[in-house]
């Protein structure tokens, strides 16, 4: 068996380590691709909580604005306390290499399952965050599968938002936290413009709370397919050509720079913060990028400057306080979980539709992202921190060395160089693996009535659909 604490001093093994090529050739390999990670505020995982945390942000006191009797004291006040939760998980990916067990070997087979895992361990993470961040700025905002006639029981095609509700019987009443929907917790919600609530759910695969379940009502409903329905707290999603739900994009619904203001104006009534560079931040994908060019708003302010940068390169820049963000990862049928946009499987975790009638024939379904600062966190742990319970044995820079193998750490996710484990002794696993989770955080306790504040989408069509 190759005993990689004796690799590690050789010279050609040596010299990739204290130049630190494995972390580079691993961290070259992330970088690119990690648009929406790039999101997510890390947080390392504290010590002691076990593998689930409460993280905690606080509301806004009221404004004191009654002037004081003389002697009398002012009334003590209180700001809500907001609370969300993050779960350790672990995420990974791996590969077996068969390869002669020599020192040369083992250095070419880092570089290159540094550079390939680094790849999948990039559009792998980005994907996770992705879908995060797109579920909470489309929660609460569904259609019914289905005609529904005087049935308390309403299929849905997607749970995504209905599944927790604000509990009002936690111990202080300044606490915000949501729980699972009940009859002592529901949920109000509207179904095509009628009030009602929803005491429960049961998904179709245990445990999923994004992709069609059923929603248990307290008032018996009726209504057509595809009837939208929306909770009181739902994340305000802007369709070109107005609308409540997928159903009302045609093809002619083309973005607009107009609906980019109409998400702008609503982040700043929310008092939704700027990112650290001074800028709200627009993904959207390059087909988005395009039709944005048949904008007739548009096209006026670049009358006059045809050798606009903008239009040499297609790259529109910054409008209203928003940078434009080209992403090749913006959810399509394309690139989200079985790839038919059509059938939803609890892999894609995406919970949003791809057509307007629910099916291929209907509008393609495009959407733009714009985030704020701090609406989602990448709470992750250091396995370096563990790694003398497992016999570790020597560091060496970035690089963990251990009886069994190697590992190295790059933008919060471990590569793992495994030595030969099987009867013959020639095959090498690499893998990399993340532990953490990537909570979105509420921001119930002030503004709007949004759950979700600091992520908008706009929904749109793109030429040619």
């Amino acid at each position: 068996m190759v005993d990689f604490s004796t690799i590690l001093q050789t010279a050609e093994v040596r010299a990739i380590v204290q130049e630190r090529a494995l972390e580079r050739a691993f961290h070259d390999a992330l970088f690119p691709l990690l648009l929406f990670r790039s999101e997510a505020n890390p947080v390392e995982w504290p010590q002691g909580v076990g593998d689930s945390y409460i993280a905690t942000a606080p509301g806004l006191l009221a404004n004191s604005m009654g002037a004081l009797r003389p002697g009398v004291d002012p009334t003590p006040q209180s700001y809500a306390i907001e609370q969300w939760e993050a779960s350790l998980n672990q995420y990974a990916g791996t590969i077996d290499t068969h390869m002669p067990t020599s020192a040369q070997a083992i250095v070419d087979l880092f570089m290159r399952n540094a550079q390939q895992l680094g790849m999948q361990a990039a559009r792998s993470v980005n994907a996770l965050v992705r879908n995060r961040m797109f579920n909470a700025a489309e929660a609460g905002n569904g259609v019914v599968d289905g005609a529904q006639v005087g049935s308390t029981s309403v299929r849905v095609k997607r749970l995504n938002g209905f599944t927790r509700a604000r509990n009002p019987l936690i111990t202080g009443a300044s606490k915000v936290r949501f729980d699972t929907v009940s009859g002592a917790n529901p949920l109000r919600v509207s179904v095509a413009g009628v009030a009602n609530t929803v005491i429960g759910y049961t998904p179709d695969v245990a445990g999923d709370e994004f992709g069609p379940g059923v929603l248990t009502m307290s008032v018996a409903v009726t209504c057509a397919d595809r009837a939208y329905i929306k909770s009181y707290d739902c994340s305000k999603v802007i369709r070109v050509g107005g609308g409540n739900s997928v159903n009302d994009i045609d093809p002619t619904d083309l973005p607009r720079l107009e609906s980019l203001r109409a998400v702008v104006a609503d982040l700043k009534k929310n008092n939704v913060p700027k990112h650290l560079d001074g800028l709200y931040h627009m993904h959207l994908e390059p087909e988005s990028v395009s039709a944005f060019y048949a904008d007739q708003e548009l096209q006026r302010l670049h009358t006059g400057v045809p050798a606009a940068y903008s239009y040499k390169e297609m790259a529109l820049g910054v409008f209203f306080g928003v940078i434009f963000v080209e992403n090749n990862e913006v959810p399509l049928p394309t690139n989200v979980g079985s790839h038919d946009g059509v059938t939803f499987d609890q892999d894609d975790n995406f919970a949003g539709e791809f057509y307007s009638t629910g099916v291929a024939t209907g509008t393609p379904i495009h959407r733009a992202l714009v985030t704020g600062h701090g609406g989602i966190f990448e709470f992750y742990q250091d396995p370096a921190n563990f790694l003398t319970e497992a016999g570790m044995i020597g560091h060496a820079g970035p690089v963990q060395v251990s009886n069994n193998g190697i590992e190295l750490m790059a933008d919060r996710i471990t590569m793992v160089l495994r030595s030969p484990l099987n009867r013959l002794q020639d095959v090498v696993a690499a893998s990399w693996k993340f532990l953490g989770d990537w909570p979105v955080r509420t921001d119930a306790a002030t503004g709007d009535d949004s759950r979700y504040k600091r992520f908008r989408i706009v929904q749109h069509a793109v030429q040619g659909t």
